[in-house]
């Protein structure tokens, strides 16, 4: 008994004219993932003046990014996983969500972030 198989395939690079438009990963969505990074160089032990060295930045802006791990996982999950964009686009701004980080209590916060979003 012979079963014959037929198999469609596209030799090439797929979906060529996707992959050649720019795509923009958002600012508050980088933001975030350093915040999460460098919580964890925090847990090995690296002070924030030994991040801000090697960044070459000033201590205050690593602490700024550093306290976005205090916003809801909820809110740190929409964050990262914002669309890339062909253009550059503004979802929130850094500045509103290091605001977000004050309030105290998840649901409050996710309230709010749900009308700054709107």
């Amino acid at each position: 008994m012979d079963t014959s198989v037929k198999v469609d395939f596209q030799v090439g690079i797929p979906n060529r004219i996707e992959l050649d438009k720019p795509s923009i990963l958002p600012s508050i969505t980088r933001f975030m993932a350093l915040s999460l990074k460098y919580n964890e160089l925090l847990d090995d032990g690296y002070s924030i003046r030994d991040m801000a060295e090697f960044e070459g930045v000033d201590e205050s802006y690593i602490l700024r990014i550093v306290k976005m791990v205090y916003l809801s996982p909820r809110i740190q999950e929409t964050i990262l996983l914002l669309p890339r964009t062909s253009k550059y686009h503004t979802y929130i701004s850094a500045r509103e969500l290091l605001k977000l980080v004050e309030i105290v209590g998840f649901e409050k916060q996710e309230r709010v972030f749900g009308g700054i979003r709107k």
